[in-house]
């Protein structure tokens, strides 16, 4: 197996197609000599093995870089080419005519995006806008520098071009909130049949799935189907068994009747790679005459007539370092993410009114921009070892294993493949989603990439996990708080563009969130606690942090000592332009997302939801864009 390894690692060192190598029908690469390989039989595997890499982000999948030119029209321009932006450049293109130019700040998709496992070595890349929130001191303690991990996706596909790739769209009770709160056309009912139309459930979970035909959709753009662990089959059974022992049953479908329970994930995967927002919605679209796609091109400012308060255009900075600024004839949609899409807006002049002033920008609405940021709030802390042992493959086998079959470790988001929602306040509402990541025994270098690379723990810190780690599988059983009270907010540090935001995350100011938390911790230590956990010596560990070794282990004094250390991102912002009726004085956009005071301006995406959804945010963040593309159309006609 040496020598295969060897020849995996040679061919990922090629550069890729559209770098002037030639792969052939047959395979080979062209450019390759007989005298790179010692024979016929190497060569063939070689080529085998060459062209599966080479399908990897294949950029002929991609709409091609369109140059814009100085003072050019379109009806529509779309900036940020993320989750929900992607959707609705591609729905408006279906109207032929209109001409649509996508702004991304980003590129295409490189091969480390296609592979679901790999969305850890993703942070920190070029893929990634790497924010970092700003220092509290109550929060985020046990993190280098004192500040969280925001990643966010700078590339074609936006954040689920890096994300875990789980379809998971909430619970009808958040949108009929949204809806008894006054924003009509975004109850259950409403938004359902905008899941249910992007939605193409994998074929074989519809004969399966007996209620697929009212929760579910077959035949849209986004390939929708359950994950697989079979690897962990002993330890999927040990959870489920424990779960089934506190009152919670299997589930298989989260995004159907009920939400509760014991579930198993859905996710956005297609022949065990990636399906970004860029490959489900642009890649259908990308020949289409009138739907124009501008790569690494940040905007940089929204142009506002200010003796009509209508939106004209947009001024961004191109490939080659230019400033160019394009016209808009009917809309502009603003869908750059809770981060950006209010950066942007504050940078246009709208938003409050004396931070703006302080900084030198003129006001011409004033809105509370970037306030009631929401992101769930995970529990890092909660570390579990198991006595589980199976047989470990090198990172140079499971590669192999999924160029050629496209199945194994790197197939997966090396998540248990299931979930648990859990009701800790008796309402059947559930409060928490526990986030499980596994580690295989004795990898240091797994646990290392997933504490200290992916959510930055201090090191010193980190030691626990991996000494936890040695000659024992660990799991983190990671509580995610749903809907918290606790509020952020995203800020300008500058006038510049290019200068990053200020974000404060808020975490762990309401002290309900601190509660609720206690209680899924509590259930945590039940969990460990039956017999079906026990079966496998389920332990819990300790995670020795300085300024916590003085309370007892576990006790709640401990675990509200380590929340303001080991709490981070689930990777969820939201609600930074809050959407609501005009007698809302916190809102930003109407429930048509029409930016409140401003003409010919919308935004659509995660910033908009009034408050955080149950649940992993990517689907609903691309129903937000469906729901965007027909209120256009509906509009415009």
């Amino acid at each position: 197996m040496d020598l295969l390894c060897q020849l995996l690692l040679l061919c990922l060192s090629y550069p890729s197609c559209s770098e002037g190598y030639h792969y052939t029908s047959g395979g080979s690469l062209a450019n390759v000599s007989s005298e790179d390989t010692c024979s016929e039989i190497v060569q063939s595997l070689h080529d085998v093995i060459a062209t599966a890499e080479c399908h990897l982000a294949d950029p002929a999948e991609y709409p091609p870089h369109y140059d814009v030119q100085p003072l050019e029209e379109f009806d529509y321009i779309v900036v940020g080419a993320g989750s929900a932006g992607c959707v609705v450049a591609s729905r408006l293109s279906e109207e032929k005519n209109w001409n649509i130019l996508l702004l991304e700040a980003g590129g295409n998709p490189t091969k480390t995006t296609e592979v679901p496992a790999f969305m850890l070595y993703l942070q920190g890349t070029s893929v990634d806008w790497a924010y970092r929130t700003d220092e509290e001191g109550e929060n985020c303690l046990g993190m280098s520098d004192k500040s969280c991990n925001w990643p966010r996706g700078k590339v074609l596909g936006g954040s689920s071009s890096i994300n875990a790739n789980l379809y998971v769209r909430g619970n009808r009770r958040d949108y009929d909130s949204w809806l008894n709160d006054g924003n009509d056309g975004w109850g259950y009912k409403d938004v359902l049949k905008y899941f249910k139309k992007s939605e193409d459930l994998k074929a074989s979970e519809v004969l399966s799935n007996k209620d697929h035909g009212v929760y579910h959709g077959v035949g849209g753009l986004l390939p929708v189907s359950t994950y697989n662990n079979s690897e962990l089959k002993e330890l999927l059974q040990a959870y489920e068994g424990g779960m089934e022992e506190l009152g919670y049953k299997f589930n298989s479908d989260c995004n159907g009747e009920s939400q509760l329970g014991f579930v198993s994930l859905q996710g956005t995967i297609i022949d065990g790679k990636r399906c970004s927002s860029a490959k489900a919605f642009l890649s259908p679209a990308k020949d289409r005459e009138n739907l124009k796609v501008s790569k690494h091109s940040l905007v940089t400012r929204i142009i506002i007539d200010e003796d009509t308060l209508t939106a004209t255009g947009v001024e961004f900075i191109n490939n080659r370092g230019e400033t160019v600024v394009v016209r808009a004839r009917k809309e502009i949609i603003v869908s750059a993410g809770a981060i950006n899409s209010p950066q942007l807006l504050m940078l246009s002049g709208i938003g409050p009114e004396n931070e703006l002033t302080n900084l030198g920008i003129k006001v011409l609405k004033d809105l509370k921009v970037g306030e009631n940021l929401q992101d769930h709030m995970l529990m890092t802390g909660i570390l579990i070892s198991v006595n589980y042992t199976k047989p470990i493959k090198s990172a140079e086998e499971k590669m192999f294993e999924y160029l050629m079959s496209s199945s194994g470790r790197y197939s997966n988001m090396g998540f248990l493949s299931t979930s648990m929602f859990v009701d800790v306040d008796g309402d059947d509402y559930p409060d928490i989603q526990f986030h499980n990541v596994d580690c295989d025994h004795d990898s240091e270098d797994e646990v290392e990439r997933l504490i200290i690379t992916s959510y930055y723990i201090d090191r010193e810190i980190a030691q626990a996990y991996i000494e936890a780690n040695k000659n024992r599988h660990i799991v983190l059983t990671m509580p995610t708080l749903m809907r918290q009270k606790s509020r952020g907010r995203v800020c300008l540090n500058s006038s510049d563009p290019q200068d990053q935001p200020k974000i404060i995350c808020g975490y762990l100011t309401h002290e309900d969130d601190i509660n609720v938390f206690l209680k899924a911790i509590e259930f945590v230590e039940d969990l460990i606690n039956t017999k079906a956990m026990k079966s496998m010596d389920a332990r819990l560990h300790r995670i020795d942090i300085p300024d916590c070794s003085h309370h007892d282990f576990p006790s709640e004094a401990y675990w509200r000592c380590s929340l303001k250390y080991m709490v981070t991102t689930t990777y969820h912002p939201t609600s930074t332009c809050k959407m609501g009726p005009s007698g809302d004085p916190d809102a930003v956009v109407d429930p048509r997302l029409r930016v409140h005071g401003i003409k010919c301006l919308r935004v659509a995406d995660a910033s908009i939801m009034p408050n955080i959804v149950t649940g992993n945010t990517n689907a609903p963040t691309i129903m937000i864009g469906e729901r965007a593309a027909d209120f256009i159309k509906e509009d415009c006609s």
